[in-house]
């Protein structure tokens, strides 16, 4: 036990500090009382530790695309404070876990080739993919359609995940490219956490993201059933291979359910009855997204000596800058106090 305590001592002493600086529930209740961006942006750079980040900005003049960069920025900025603490094994996966925004700054970059917007906000929100990807940015922000994006992903592991569309005639769907990125993506991770991996790091991560499998899985069932109305055969294409709480004979049958009714009646006999209600379909996602929260918060208490204080950490600093952009929003567009609160994640106000 003394090794792994001493492997994780420093960086996670570093982590706690850097848990130490995310914005209270005192800070919200603050950023809720404001009425303009503006005002968000100067409480936010006088009286949070996000202040270092907006020290450059005229909090007058910013507007909401340029705070989303620089929030964005701050986590990676994080990332490199954990990544360089960390030994051997943990740190070779934390920088392939750490590609999940490179993922998720793609499809956003296909969802707007694929709505022929040419928004220069949401590109420049890209931050992981514009700034620290090896990828081609402006080539593949120039490319008109999906199937251009991904010819100008040639040379990079994302051109072998989806080359397979090129061979046919008919313009691929946005729903199976952002399937195949995301499937690519876990079962990377899936692999990863087997060979780099031991131990009570191992167990950490294998939960947290075992979790993180089922939950998405379920909700991909969902969607495949309930806006696509699609049969079993063409639903499992959608389900990332793996079970965690889950037992695969569930998974299964989830896939295989005929109808709404009959797959809500089997997603009330798993162990995450309490997150799929069958009265609040409606606030699915919620669940889902609050559920993950409380997990990676409960991780961050007990994984004090190993790896999984890491990984927590990380994903609890990327929901308070989606709490952060949400409430920016709601304020942008004048929406009531109470309906922002619903919207914010992890935080009981």
């Amino acid at each position: 036990m003394i090794v792994p305590i001493l492997s994780y001592s420093s960086v996670n002493a570093k982590t706690r500090a850097l848990f130490g600086k995310l914005l209270s529930k005192q800070d919200y209740d603050e950023l809720l009382a404001k009425r303009t961006v503006p005002e968000v942006a100067a409480y936010i750079k006088k009286n949070t530790d996000y202040g270092a980040v907006l020290s450059g900005i005229n909090e007058n003049l910013v507007h909401r695309g340029e705070l989303e960069k620089l929030f964005k920025a701050s986590l990676f900025d994080d990332f490199i404070k954990i990544f360089r603490f960390l030994p051997g094994g943990s740190k070779e996966f934390l920088k392939a876990a750490f590609l999940r925004y490179e993922v998720e700054d793609l499809k956003m970059l296909f969802r707007v080739v694929f709505t022929n917007r040419e928004s220069e906000a949401v590109l420049n929100s890209l931050v992981f993919l514009k700034k620290y990807s090896r990828l081609d940015f402006n080539k593949l922000a120039g490319s008109s359609s999906l199937l251009e994006v991904v010819s100008n992903l040639k040379g990079s592991e994302y051109y072998n995940v989806l080359s397979h569309f090129s061979d046919n005639f008919t313009q691929p769907s946005l729903f199976d490219i952002e399937m195949s990125l995301d499937l690519h993506f876990f079962m990377s991770i899936l692999k990863l956490k087997d060979k780099l991996l031991s131990g009570e790091d191992h167990r950490s991560v294998t939960q947290t993201f075992g979790v993180e499998i089922d939950l998405l899985n379920i909700l991909m069932i969902y969607r495949c059933k309930k806006l696509f109305k699609f049969p079993a055969e063409l639903t499992f294409k959608y389900v990332i291979p793996h079970w965690h709480r889950l037992t695969r004979e569930q998974l299964i049958g989830l896939a295989q359910s005929r109808d709404m009714e009959e797959f809500k009646r089997l997603v009330t006999v798993t162990r995450y009855a309490g997150v799929f209600k069958k009265d609040e379909e409606h606030l699915w996602e919620t669940n889902v997204m609050n559920f993950t929260h409380r997990m990676f918060k409960s991780h961050f208490r007990r994984d004090s000596f190993n790896f999984g204080m890491s990984i927590a950490y990380l994903h609890l600093k990327d929901i308070d800058i989606k709490n952060i952009i949400t409430l920016i929003e709601g304020i942008r567009y004048s929406l009531p106090k109470d309906e922002i609160k619903s919207y914010l994640l992890g935080i009981r106000l």
